[in-house]
């Protein structure tokens, strides 16, 4: 390593201390996350500092844990590591927009249906979302399928398409409980696209649902890929929901809904905003079908 390297890794190392993996001739370093990995000790936070990006595997899509290394450095950093930071950091000046590459599915994707029913991967692949209740309809319906080697390789892969029937996002899911990383999902801007707008029917209610698994099980459903609301959906609902707007997020965010009901609850949306509320160890997957037990109202 150059000097300037061994000074952002030792910096790196100052603030989330021993890192788990290094992999010098790529510029790539894992540390213990410090949002979701204390405990786990898995070392979840990836950071390249030849790219000077980071992003967590396991909690990056929820906690806004991704994005310019010196976002990351400037959160837990004292002013002297910041300092010392920005003196590596590349110039705004002189990052030159390049046009993104179109997204495709990941190489070795393929449908159930394409997949003999013999076939061991797809076995596993399979019996992994019956268990999360996944059936036959749902995987057809949602064009679900796996990978078996590759990059991907043991995820199932559900593809996420816009209102022109496009490519704009998928979510890479691995069926093994030992994963380091649950999701290896694409570096898209995932608060530019809405999940699969090629099915929501504007006219009718629409559940608003944390995760793509648990849209599955409500009719009509728009996953946020986390506990917020993106600035295009707030947009996008205002401006063609026709139907009211049910709030069901898990349990434990319980919070973040009525932070998202009380933004959308105003103007023509008023009154059409519901909110559920489940027990703080449950979420839609587990309580599939008794929904309409949970909803509560909001005092304003």
């Amino acid at each position: 390593m150059t000097d300037e390297k061994e000074i952002i890794v030792e910096l790196l190392t100052e603030l989330f201390g021993k890192y788990k993996q290094h992999y010098v001739s790529k510029g790539q370093i894992a540390f213990n996350c410090p949002v979701c990995d204390e405990e786990r000790n898995k070392g979840n936070l990836e950071v390249n500092y030849f790219d000077h990006v980071f992003k967590c595997w396991s909690c990056g899509d929820t906690s806004g844990m991704r994005g310019p290394l010196g976002r990351l450095v400037e959160k837990y950093g004292n002013k002297k590591q910041i300092k010392i930071y920005k003196v590596f950091a590349p110039e705004k000046n002189e990052e030159v927009k390049k046009e993104k590459p179109k997204l495709v599915l990941p190489e070795s994707f393929t449908l159930f249906k394409d997949s003999h029913p013999r076939y061991p991967v797809r076995l596993q692949a399979y019996n992994y979302l019956k268990l999360r209740g996944i059936d036959d309809t749902i995987i057809e319906k949602y064009n679900i399928g796996f990978c078996d080697n590759g990059s991907h390789i043991g995820r199932v892969i559900v593809p996420s398409y816009d209102k022109k029937n496009e490519l704009n996002y998928y979510i890479a899911r691995s069926w093994d409980p030992n994963s380091r990383a649950k999701y290896k999902n694409p570096e898209a801007e995932k608060d530019k696209i809405i999940f699969n707008e090629h099915l929501i029917d504007w006219k009718k209610d629409i559940f608003l649902v944390e995760g793509v698994f648990d849209g599955f099980f409500l009719d009509n459903s728009i996953p946020m890929l986390g506990k917020h609301l993106s600035e295009l959906l707030f947009t996008t609902i205002y401006e063609k929901a026709k139907g009211d707007i049910i709030l069901a997020l898990d349990g434990d965010a319980f919070g973040d809904a009525v932070k998202i009901y009380r933004e959308l609850n105003g103007g023509s949306l008023y009154g059409r905003i519901k909110i559920i509320k489940l027990p703080k160890d449950k979420d839609v997957c587990d309580l599939r079908g008794q929904i309409d037990n949970f909803y509560i109202e909001i005092k304003d």
